[in-house]
């Protein structure tokens, strides 16, 4: 049976969202470049024609998934007629973080933790430049008193995405919601001495 010819940006799509699947299923270093070929039905030498190793699909899933945490971050950075308040309270909790259940899967394997780490950082750095964009406009606007934005956009990251990924803190839902509201009064803090999120309503978290 002849082998089918797809576009090389169709095919490399297959080949990370197959391996996306064994590595969800057995883990990433319990997963073969044999197991992948098989799952797809290809060659070994299409593989190797897009992926030079496996390590070089961790590193395009990496950089997927933290692409897809980083847009939403970038959309609300540039969303007009937003208030800086509603911004920052979507970015605190209001965003789908890890919405899809394969991707939690994938990301919480017992074995997957070093690339779960990977795209937490990955998330992190490429989201700060935008978070700050947001902390600089509210201290132009008068509405936050800030030292170091950058360093504050860092912070803020750090914490949402570690300390409230459920693979990482196996926290009941009292505990979170708990850690939630001091979370949220941290960050009040930093922001301002007399900053707070309370007054926003759910008509100001949308775009106007």
């Amino acid at each position: 049976m002849s082998r089918v010819n797809k576009k090389p940006e169709i095919r490399r799509a297959e080949i990370i969202e197959a391996s996306l699947e064994l590595f969800r299923e057995n883990g990433y270093n319990q997963t073969a470049v044999d197991d992948i070929v098989n799952k797809l039905g290809i060659a070994k030498g299409t593989f190797y024609y897009h992926f030079k190793t496996k390590y070089d699909i961790m590193i395009a899933i990496v950089e997927r998934l933290a692409e897809e945490k980083v847009n939403m971050v970038k959309v609300l950075a540039e969303t007009e007629g937003m208030t800086v308040e509603a911004k920052m309270y979507t970015i605190l909790w209001e965003q789908p973080y890890e919405d899809e259940s394969k991707i939690i899967e994938f990301l919480h394997h017992e074995h997957n933790a070093s690339i779960h780490q990977k795209v937490l950082v990955q998330a992190v750095q490429d989201s700060a430049p935008y978070v700050t964009q947001i902390l600089n406009q509210g201290m132009a606007e008068g509405t936050f008193q800030i030292q170091d934005p950058q360093e504050t956009a860092e912070f803020i990251l750090v914490g949402i995405n570690f300390m409230f990924d459920p693979g990482i803190f196996l926290w009941s839902e009292d505990i979170v919601e708990r850690k939630k509201l001091a979370f949220t009064r941290i960050i009040e803090r930093m922001l301002g001495d007399s900053f707070t999120f309370s007054n926003l309503s759910k008509t100001s978290l949308k775009q106007k």
